[in-house]
């Protein structure tokens, strides 16, 4: 039960969200607002404050803001009092509508703010490769190489790298370099704008968080170790290092790491999992994340960037579901409730950016024109403002029901497939 206390923490938070953008708008364009509910179904508890009574709600998937005159499926309550939602203009009564994901959009760019703010960004390393026949190559770098210093200047990020060299150009440059643990100083000629210097930024073999009970704690690795060699095989970055123990599941081999400028090794043996059918091995480890710290200008850039390439993939992904059946990739409820535990898990900045992008979702899929989600109703309203009449009682009940249909439907495929993929096999496996 306390791995679903991250669940609960982040539908309450997003559903909030939500509601409260409805909230806001219809009480700012003078709109009665009846209830404001976190969760659907009769009420647990609630209390009144003028016109509107809030509450929470048994069934904690959804909430609702209930707005005087606004009438459910089949009903019609407007009595035409200037305090309703029908005696609004089209355009107030589409601002309230679209208010609800707008400000999911909102939270999303704010915690993603936060996120960069608090915790930096993520930050590729300046460990790298070179590319044949370059001014890199020829200034003596190799691959693997860790850059730790341009003309003077200590550089830690790919970022510091590229400014120190912006700041450096035209000029002869020396750089220092950890090849295996050993300095060098190497020099660079002087770079003009357009001169490539042929360096690519590798992913190191750094550490970063250590599954417990696997072979990684067994054998004593920990969180920022830097891996050198696999099997006797030496290793320069993560894809390397990945290749290197893949290959031996269940096997005893030898790994080799560094810590605080010290060598040190051990005896591993990667459990044995399968991939694509095949047996690999595993020592239960993740990368390393660098981060580098940023101003509230750049973490308000990035965090637009991310709230609209967050946004543009959902709708890509919508638009291909049907084609190469990638509705099965599909999750419901219980494979986000498996996502917020694990991120929780790993740390707030991980579960803050899980919120940011399922904020980003639930904004996208409540826009989507299908009867009873928000999309639906700004449909209606949009009918209403092109149609010399709106649509009858009759026709939007029936819209309603089909609009309830196909939620019902997603939920179900949903349902299936996270039963199918995180259920089932378990089932399967106590009977084998």
């Amino acid at each position: 039960m306390t791995s679903l206390v991250p669940f609960f923490i982040a539908l309450g938070i997003l559903v909030f969200v939500h509601e409260l953008g409805h909230f806001l708008v219809a009480k700012r364009a003078g709109i009665r607002v009846e209830r404001f509910s976190l969760g659907l179904g009769p009420k647990i508890i609630g209390f009144r404050w003028g016109d509107t009574e809030y509450c929470v709600s048994w069934v904690p998937f959804g909430g609702y803001v209930k707005v005087a005159g606004m009438a459910d499926v089949g009903t019609e309550e407007a009595t035409g009092a200037d305090w309703e939602f029908p005696s609004k203009s089209v355009g107030v009564r589409m601002a309230v509508i679209v208010a609800g994901p707008v400000m999911n959009f909102l939270f999303a760019f704010v915690a993603f703010v936060v996120l960069f703010i608090t915790y930096g960004v993520n930050s590729a390393g300046t460990t790298v490769a070179v590319i044949e026949g370059s001014i890199a190559e020829s200034s003596g770098i190799e691959r693997g190489d860790r850059i730790t210093r341009i003309g003077g200047i200590p550089v830690a990020f790919a970022r510091d790298m590229d400014a120190a060299l912006q700041e450096l150009e035209g000029q002869s440059v020396n750089l220092e370099v950890d090849r295996g643990g050993q300095l060098l100083t190497l020099t660079l000629p002087p770079l003009q704008e357009d001169d490539e210097l042929g360096l690519k930024i590798l992913d190191p073999a750094l550490v970063g968080f250590v599954v417990e009970g696997k072979p990684a704690t067994i054998a004593g690795l920990q969180e920022g170790d830097r891996v050198l060699s696999v099997a006797g095989q030496r290793v320069h970055d993560w894809p390397e290092m990945r290749e290197a123990i893949i290959p031996h599941p269940g096997e005893a081999i030898d790994i080799e790491w560094e810590r605080n400028d010290e060598i040190m090794r051990a005896v591993i043996t990667p459990e044995i999992s399968e991939q694509d059918g095949e047996p690999v091995g595993l020592i239960g480890i993740g990368r390393y994340r660098s981060r580098a710290s940023v101003s509230l200008t750049e973490a308000s850039e990035l965090a637009i960037l991310n709230v609209y390439t967050s946004s543009y993939l959902i709708l890509d992904f919508i638009g291909q579901v049907f084609e190469e059946e990638r509705y099965k990739e599909l999750g419901g409820p219980i494979r986000i409730a498996k996502m917020a535990n694990d991120t929780a898990e790993r740390g707030v900045d991980d579960f803050i950016g899980f919120l940011a992008l399922l904020s980003v979702n639930l904004a996208i899929l409540n826009l989507l024109p299908i009867p009873v989600l928000d999309g639906g109703h700004l449909f209606f309203l949009a009918l209403e403002a092109i149609l010399p009449h709106p649509l009858s009682l009759r026709q939007r009940e029936v819209a309603q029901q089909l609009g309830l249909w196909i939620i019902l439907g997603i939920m179900a495929l949903v349902c299936f497939n996270d039963l199918n993929q995180l259920v089932f096999p378990y089932i399967v496996d106590l009977f084998q």
